[in-house]
């Protein structure tokens, strides 16, 4: 028998991962021993337990040693039963390495990045991943390990591999209450809205007030809804950071802008317009021929609209393209890796995420978002928050609403928290 002891340390209860950890360890059979456990009792006092950790075969046990540092669980040392030999790959010896076979080939061995905070142990020393998000390599760029998407690891870069020094940070609930609490996931078209509307205001204000960034993730229905004109306010009043969108939302806006229509649909009247089925491609016309979306609003051309007022507040935007586009609009990125990266780079300081009408720009974000971003998914149909959420992105909170009802309630509460941008 095989034994190694582990500690584990944070909400331990309230978070599920005690009995996370106790199922995985049964599940890669072993057994375990409760040594130690002392139970946080205020809502800031962290739990901690001490397990040891049994299984027959030093390989079962390096196993359940991976499974649980997934959750959060460190190796103390030298276990019982390996003789000389060093216990089953703990966790506090240094990250192992090895060289990518060619551009976007891995070592078989390499480790796969979760969305949950991830700590590297580089020469004695406990690093924190950087460009934290899932799906991905770590690896060592400028001497701190990154998270690197597949297709953009080079030949002979250190690639950090499974095993010995990886630590995770699961994300956690504290005992404050908050809608964004922990498995808060739920999705349900009898939600109350307005607590959790009334709840993403107050995180966007502590949001801008920790100086990260409140990023929106914007979808066509925006400007179908008539949602269009509350996110202009917030745009202009400093409640926006970045805007991640594509070709339609930015086409329809600006047609709106231009023509007053939206899908050929007049905003004014709500009537179908004769031709209106051209207006969008006229507008996205219009707009490449002054040189695309800033010159177009620096021109004159564009006099009002959510693009409008991202570009005179000089807010960085990123569209990004599909085979479904028309035009497209001369800002678009075609180069789907270039236009990933793109998102990538937007996204770095993001405290709260806005995932507005948009099922492939929101569920494309989810897989680049660390879990510790704030992150609320808006959507008419209820498949859109659960599809995000089960590719991932669990600290997702889910609201079936009109995207517009939500933006102009949305609007209404921050209002009322007082001025802050």
């Amino acid at each position: 028998m095989v034994e190694e002891t582990v500690q584990m340390e944070g909400h331990l209860i309230d978070s599920d991962i005690l009995r996370k950890a106790f199922a995985r360890i049964v599940e890669g059979g072993g057994d375990f021993e409760v040594l130690e456990f002392k139970v946080g009792k205020t809502n800031d006092a962290p739990s901690f337990i001490r397990l040891a950790v049994r299984a027959e075969a030093p390989d079962a046990v390096d196993r359940i040693l991976e499974d649980l540092s997934y959750l959060g669980a460190t190796a103390e040392g030298p276990g019982k039963g390996h003789g000389k030999r060093r216990a089953a790959k703990t966790l506090v010896e240094n990250v192992r390495f090895a060289p990518a076979e060619a551009d976007g080939i891995l070592p078989d061995e390499f480790y796969s990045t979760t969305n949950f905070d991830t700590f590297v142990r580089v020469d004695g020393k406990w690093e924190p991943a950087r460009d934290q998000k899932m799906d991905c390599a770590l690896v060592l760029r400028e001497g701190a390990p990154t998270c690197v998407k597949q297709g953009q690891v080079r030949a002979g870069e250190r690639v950090a591999l499974r095993g010995a020094g990886i630590r995770v940070r699961p994300l956690e609930r504290s005992r404050d209450y908050s809608v964004f609490g922990f498995m808060s996931n739920d999705v349900s078209a009898e939600t109350n809205k307005g607590i959790v509307i009334a709840g993403s205001a107050r995180e966007m204000r502590r949001t801008r007030e920790a100086g990260e960034k409140i990023v929106v993730v914007a979808g066509p229905a925006i400007v179908h809804s008539g949602g269009d004109v509350a996110l202009a306010r917030l745009v202009r009043d400093g409640w926006v950071d970045v805007l991640l969108t594509g070709n339609a939302f930015a086409t329809h806006d600006l047609e709106k802008a231009i023509l007053k229509t939206s899908l050929g649909v007049c905003q004014m009247s709500g009537r179908a317009i004769e031709g209106g089925s051209r207006h969008h491609l006229w507008t996205i016309n219009a707009v490449n021929r002054a040189g695309g979306i800033r010159p177009a609003v620096e021109s004159g051309l564009v006099p009002s609209g959510v693009m409008y007022e991202v570009v005179k507040k000089g807010i960085p935007f990123v569209l990004a393209g599909s085979i479904r586009d028309d035009g497209p609009l001369r800002d678009v990125i075609t180069d789907t890796l270039a236009a990933q990266q793109a998102y990538v780079a937007a996204l770095r300081g993001a405290g709260v995420c806005l995932m507005l009408a948009s099922a492939l720009h929101s569920i494309a974000v989810g897989n680049l978002l660390p879990a510790r971003v704030r992150t609320v998914c808006v959507d008419m149909a209820e498949s859109v928050p659960v599809k995000l959420s089960n590719r991932g992105t669990m600290q997702a909170v889910g609201l079936v609403t009109d995207v517009g009802f939500f933006l102009e309630r949305l609007e209404s509460e921050l209002a009322a928290l007082g001025a802050l941008p």
